[in-house]
């Protein structure tokens, strides 16, 4: 699964995308440690163009208790939750590294999991949700939210030891391809899963 992850913003891709990131709606995001709940920057396709714009990380569960902050890749097709919404409205979360802990006899260990040679492109799904009973009327675009959630996949063999899901990473180069609605299954096969990762303390 991925339930944290990190945003460097001195990192000149990460900055990049945030700074370009249109702000309609939340007038800031988080960055370093991003948490469940916390606004950042995600990437859409939009137009026939890919853009960055800012989103909430979760979607609300229908009985308004709690949110839901990762999709199985196994069954972003079927569930009544994600189905719509897996061909499209596909997004991509940048992120300078994740974090996931394993679980030891008495306690739990943090882990920071990074690709060396690039930022992680983190594949997930959006929303667009206006809340109609909180507006105060019909011209009213200020109760809107964008939400997001993160496509987890199982781990790769070298990172099993730690947990056994892990996000939906793709190299730059697909990137276009996947929002832009490619068959998941195929792109499967471009996944390098290059990675290392480190205990935190």
């Amino acid at each position: 699964m991925c339930g944290r992850y990190y945003m460097d913003i001195d990192d000149k891709e990460i900055k990049k995308i945030a700074d370009e990131a249109e702000n309609i709606i939340y007038p800031e995001y988080k960055n370093g440690e991003i948490f469940p709940s916390n606004v950042a920057p995600i990437l859409i396709h939009d137009r026939e163009d890919t853009r960055p714009i800012l989103a909430k990380w979760g979607f609300p569960k229908w009985d308004g208790k709690g949110i839901i902050i990762n999709a199985r890749m196994e069954s972003v097709h079927e569930r009544q939750m994600f189905k719509n919404l897996a061909s499209t409205n596909r997004c991509i979360v940048p992120a300078s590294y994740y974090f996931e802990w394993k679980n030891e006899k008495t306690f739990k260990t943090k882990y920071m999991i990074k690709n060396p040679d690039s930022i992680l492109y983190m594949a997930g799904l959006y929303s667009v949700v206006r809340h109609k009973d909180r507006q105060l009327s019909l011209f009213d675009d200020n109760e809107t939210d964008i939400y997001y959630t993160i496509i987890t996949k199982n781990a790769h063999p070298s990172l099993n030891y730690i947990h056994s899901r892990m996000p939906l990473i793709f190299d730059k180069q697909y990137v276009d391809d996947y929002l832009s609605g490619k068959n998941i299954k195929e792109l499967l096969e471009t996944v390098k899963d290059n990675y290392v990762s480190a205990a935190v303390k």
